[in-house]
Formats: structure tokens, sequence, C-alpha cells
């Protein structure tokens, strides 16, 4: 069942598209920006969905995924003292670890690119953006789903996300 969502490839390749436009512009590399974020997010957000049991409710789920919690979430992933990983591949944990900080580093960047108009983005800084998102596909592909990827510990009962829809 295609759920609409395996757009992340094309919205990363946008993002490097946009940041090699002559003449650049503010909008381009903002944009650029952006993209590079939803790639990861959408990419994410596809993964799940595509192994999740019930394949009528795959869309339904991919809606589910709120920005803000998935960010609390990569934060928490990245901090070894409270995600630990005993006894998981190291190399794997890395690469998940990788993957949540540049979610959440992403996701800081997308809030100023689109929000902080004082803010004069340069191609250098849109492309270190961009490629923050291409490294981070590159860690997630290393580790095809059930194969030497670190389970998640579960979230306990008071953090257990909120499902919220988004229009669209």
């Amino acid at each position: 069942m295609d759920i609409g969502l395996a757009f992340h490839d094309d919205l990363l390749a946008q993002a490097f598209h946009l940041t090699a436009r002559e003449p650049e512009t503010q909008a381009d590399l903002r944009r650029s920006v952006s993209a590079a974020y939803y790639a990861l997010f959408h990419l994410l957000i596809s993964e799940a969905a595509a192994n999740w049991g019930s394949e009528s409710s795959r869309g339904g789920l991919a809606r589910m995924f709120e920005h803000s919690l998935m960010k609390r979430v990569s934060r928490r992933i990245v901090d070894p003292k409270i995600f630990q990983f005993r006894g998981e591949d190291p190399i794997a944990v890395e690469n998940l670890r990788l993957v949540g900080a540049s979610f959440a580093q992403l996701q800081d960047s997308r809030h100023l690119a689109d929000y902080d108009v004082t803010l004069n983005w340069t191609k250098a800084d849109a492309l270190d953006e961009v490629r923050t998102a291409a490294l981070a596909f590159e860690a997630w592909a290393r580790h095809p789903p059930h194969q030497n990827r670190p389970r998640l510990p579960r979230l306990p009962p008071h953090q257990t996300p909120r499902v919220t829809f988004v229009k669209g």
C-alpha cells in the first residue's frame, strides 16, 4: 500500500538542488534547510508506517507523528545516560544516535530558516544542513529494519504520545 510518504528522497534531492541554484536567494537557501528537515522527518515516519502490522491503517499512523515529541525522543536517544543500549551493536547505536542528533538539529535549523527573518543564510550554512540530512539517511540505511537496529526502550506511560492529527 502506498501511503504517499515515500517522497523523502525527492525532498532531499530538492534540498540539494536549492542550494545549487544561482543566483542564490534567501528563499532558496531557507527552503533547502526546510526541505532537508522534512526529508528526514518523512523518512522516519514512512519507515515506522511501513513496519506497522495493519497495512490499512498505515496512512493514519503516519499522520499521528508529532514533530516536537519526535525531537524530544531524538534528544533522549542521543544521551547515553538515558539510553544506554546495553548489549546492542555499538555501530548500530552510533548510527541511531547520529539520526537522532541530526533530527533535533535539523528541526531547530528549520525553525530558524522558516521564522527568523533576521538571520542571513549563506550557501555554506544551508549546504551543511542538507548534508546533515544526507548523512542521517546514510546512517539509517546502514541498518535495515530488524537487522542489527537497536531496540528502543518503551516510553513510560506518562510519556505516551498524544494522538494529534495534522491537516493535509
